[in-house]
């Protein structure tokens, strides 16, 4: 399957919300996957940190995401991965895909 061209079935394959399939064909128009991944996850960010999520614990969280969310993004714009590891320290978020679907009603 050509994910590119069919994002909502490939977030629904995922069990990721089908709000995330418009911010990643946004990310897509930029010109390398380097600067797609950054644009997505800014993306998700913004939604995220607008919507309140984990901001309980600290006023700029620093949000890791689920791994399905991350293997979609990196299939979708494979070229010049880093595998970097996740960030642990005080302000790091979790996020789970269950906050992911409770963005569905706050998105438009």
């Amino acid at each position: 399957m050509d994910f590119k061209q069919n994002l909502p079935q490939a977030c629904q394959e995922r069990r990721l919300p089908s709000w995330v399939a418009p911010v990643l064909e946004r990310a897509a128009k930029m010109k390398s996957d380097k600067s797609r991944r950054r644009k997505a996850y800014r993306l998700i960010h913004r939604k995220l940190f607008e919507a309140g999520i984990g901001l309980k614990h600290t006023a700029f969280p620093t949000y890791v995401y689920p791994e399905e969310l991350k293997a979609l993004i990196r299939v979708l714009f494979p070229r010049g991965i880093c595998d970097y590891p996740d960030p642990n320290h005080s302000k790091v978020v979790h996020i789970t895909i269950e906050d992911l679907f409770l963005m569905e009603n706050k998105t438009t």
